[in-house]
């Protein structure tokens, strides 16, 4: 049936109903927006979720307690952060002592996990110190970014 025919044998309303079924069925869902943050738009459950293990036992050591600090640090609670800044260094240096797997050995990446450590040990000093919220922050920052140059730059072989 022609379009026209279908318009007069159709009251108004069915018309309108068909267009807008048909136009719905044939329309492509919108893909939702990718977030400029990897985690962006998660609750901390869901993040951790989200990251996949390594298998690299330092790194994915070092990503939990970093994690667990920065992304509250994000939305100014620093608690955690002030907390566990201890851990942060420890877990740094453990990493730095570590045997990187292939895939992680470039120098790009050796170098970045070394950096890790005085700026973790830069972010405990902040803590003991009683550092305000904004320069603990900033220095969480810094951490965050230089882990996540190594996890760019590091793709270890699972066994």
């Amino acid at each position: 049936m022609s379009l026209n025919r279908l318009m007069m044998a159709l009251p108004l309303g069915a018309l309108v109903a068909t267009v807008l079924v048909s136009n719905a069925a044939s329309a492509q869902p919108a893909a939702p927006p990718k977030p400029a943050d990897a985690h962006a738009g998660h609750g901390a459950a869901q993040k951790e979720a989200d990251h996949e293990k390594s298998g690299w036992a330092e790194l994915d050591g070092y990503h939990d307690v970093m994690s667990a600090a920065w992304h509250p640090a994000k939305n100014d609670t620093l608690a955690p952060a002030r907390a566990s800044a201890g851990k942060l260094v420890a877990a740094a240096k453990a990493w730095n002592a570590s045997k990187a797997p292939m895939g992680c050995e470039s120098p790009a990446v050796k170098a970045a996990i070394a950096k890790l450590v005085p700026e973790s040990e830069a972010v405990a000093k902040l803590v003991s110190s009683k550092a305000d919220d904004a320069t603990l922050k900033a220095a969480l920052k810094t951490v965050h970014d230089t882990y996540h140059v190594v996890e760019a730059g590091c793709k270890p072989m699972k066994h």
